[in-house]
């Protein structure tokens, strides 16, 4: 009827409310040995999962499944509650750990060092090229000057034909476009020139990884050995210009007044870079560095720049008592003495408190993922894959986003897939088990919708294109990994995850006695204290009714202490 105050039409005069039925369908886990989820996070990973820790493990407990590791985003809130939903005498298994953002502050200056001094011959170089990833995109100019004692001797400066379109943004960012490359040589004839303009220097450029891997690449489909050995700049500046809030070529330019014209043109980046690294060789030289080895050993990153440096996911699971002291350790710093937008966890901090620590290369975000997809050589793959304990692939909807992505190489599922095979072929060839995870953010796939409103209001364009990071059961991501094959696919899902749960030992968040500290005659020391500032006050000997009172609060205290305390 017509509301007199609204003055709209509402509902009125209800008799009755029927109640409907509810038939919520619950999903079931059949399958005779269950998976064990290793990577999930619940609402502690904050503005980002939106999963009940103890709707997590009741789940997992009513499917079957015999563990569930929590590994929310650097920290430890959901252990308690978590921790809650097991009864006295629970055999469920509950992992801690969490997903750390790695810093890799052992992340090498210089590559292949091999004794060479600072004021040898360095070739400085640059290059533009019409995407990221070697195997996929192709080189259009390489640009490169000479430095020989200190000052700038010699250029090099070619365009490539690409013998492909270059893309809009490249040709936007660079400048170089189609006519410019079309009647220049192809990659065969203007590469081997390069290296013979390098032969005999030590190369160096600004993100140094990314210009050799376009240069290795191609030199070994060109059947050309290429064991270069190359100084990066970027490294440079984050160990001699830590105050830097970014290290990004025009940045440093600036800092050291180099002037810098034509940026992302190969040849003018080139020259910039030369200069800054000339500027680079006192301030080295007055550090006491003679020669490459000099900075590889004593180039240490400070906390100052760690805080600035590029972070990668990386999965930390306790194994027993010793890791989850190390797990806590681990966190405790990278909030306290590492803290930049997220709490950081330095490479160097994991090595050295690693006992007891199960080490997963997360997912798409983690730097084995980057690596591949960025096309790094087999020895750094070799040197990632060595580091952790297990392989993590995850299922192809996790990474859809990267199809969407403009300047994406990636364009088909089976693109997507082929790279969870590369990483279940290095575990084969490394012997590391692989495992397939769900990167849990919600429990049912219905869940996505929440997640959704908080990406949404984060700013994401692509809030609405939720990947299905939901809890699966066994026979889900059987099928989700059934193009490895039914055995390769049972591995990963089911036997390799169960291998790691078993070597993890039934633990607690917190110990259960009080722990307190061990002071050594704290009992001796405080009455001592407590009758110095009594006479202090009433003089010695003290009043009975003070010195009454004085011994019963003391004997009050010492007496309910932990003789550990004592």
């Amino acid at each position: 009827m017509m509301d007199k105050f609204d003055h709209e039409v509402t509902i009125s005069s209800v008799s009755g409310i029927k109640r409907a039925e509810w038939k919520e369908e619950k999903r079931e886990d059949h399958a005779l040995v269950k998976r064990v989820e290793l990577h999930c996070h619940t609402k502690s990973s904050e503005m980002d999962a939106v999963s009940d820790a103890q709707a997590l493990v009741k789940t997992a407990k009513g499917w079957g499944h015999t563990a569930l590791a929590i590994t929310d985003h650097g920290c430890a809130y959901a252990f308690p509650e978590a921790a809650h939903a097991l009864s006295k005498g629970d055999d469920f298994k509950l992992i801690f750990g969490c997903e750390g953002y790695l810093v890799d502050d052992l992340k090498e200056i210089v590559v292949n060092s091999n004794g060479a001094s600072l004021d040898a011959s360095y070739v400085v170089f640059d290059i533009e090229t019409t995407g990221f990833h070697p195997s996929k995109n192709k080189i259009i100019e390489i640009g490169a000057v000479k430095v020989i004692n200190g000052e700038i001797t010699d250029r090099f400066s070619e365009f490539i034909n690409p013998r492909v379109p270059i893309p809009f943004t490249i040709e936007r960012l660079t400048g170089i476009n189609d006519a410019m490359v079309c009647d220049a040589p192809g990659v065969e004839e203007i590469l081997p020139k390069f290296l013979s303009f390098c032969e005999g220097c030590v190369l160096v450029a600004h993100n140094a990884s990314f210009d050799t891997s376009f240069i290795r690449y191609n030199a070994e489909q060109l059947g050309i050995e290429f064991p270069p050995t190359y100084v990066d700049t970027v490294g440079l500046a984050r160990f001699l210009l830590p105050h830097l809030g970014r290290f990004k070529l025009d940045t440093v330019a600036k800092e050291l007044h180099v002037s810098l014209e034509n940026h992302h043109r190969a040849v003018d980046d080139a020259g910039a870079t030369a200069e800054i690294f000339v500027k680079f060789l006192p301030m080295l030289k007055k550090k006491g560095f003679e020669t490459l080895d000099d900075i590889v050993e004593k180039a240490v990153m400070t906390p100052e720049a760690i805080m600035r440096m590029p972070t990668y996911h990386i999965i930390l699971l306790a194994a027993n008592e010793v890791g989850r002291i190390n797990l806590y350790r681990l966190i405790s710093m990278a909030h306290v003495k590492y803290f930049a937008r997220r709490p950081r966890f330095p490479r160097s901090e994991i090595m050295k408190y690693r006992e007891g620590l199960i080490i997963g290369s997360a997912c798409e975000a983690g730097e084995l993922f980057r690596a591949i997809t960025g096309g790094e050589s087999d020895d750094e793959i070799a040197k990632i894959v060595s580091f952790y304990d297990y392989l993590e692939i995850q299922p192809t909807g996790n990474n859809e986003f990267m199809l969407r992505e403009e300047d994406s190489p990636y364009k088909t599922r089976e693109d997507l897939e082929a790279l969870n095979k590369k990483i279940v072929q290095l575990g084969e060839l490394y012997d590391k088990p692989v495992c397939a995870t769900c990167d849990v953010h919600f429990l049912n796939p219905e869940d996505e919708v929440y997640r959704r409103i908080i990406m949404s209001g984060k700013g994401f364009k692509d809030a609405d294109f939720q990947p299905p990071l939901y809890y699966r059961t066994t026979e889900e991501m059987l099928k989700e990994f059934e193009y490895l094959g039914s055995d390769k696919a049972y591995e990963v899902v089911v036997t390799n995850t169960n291998l790691i749960a078993d070597r993890i030992d039934h633990l607690a968040p917190v110990r259960p006695d009080k722990c307190p500290p061990v002071i050594e005659n704290s009992d001796i020391d405080l009455r001592n204290m407590c009758y110095e500032k009594a006479h202090s006050m009433y003089g010695d000997p003290l009043p009975p009714i003070v010195e009454e009172r004085l011994e019963h609060e003391l004997h009050s205290i010492i007496s309910n202490a932990s003789p550990l305390c004592i």
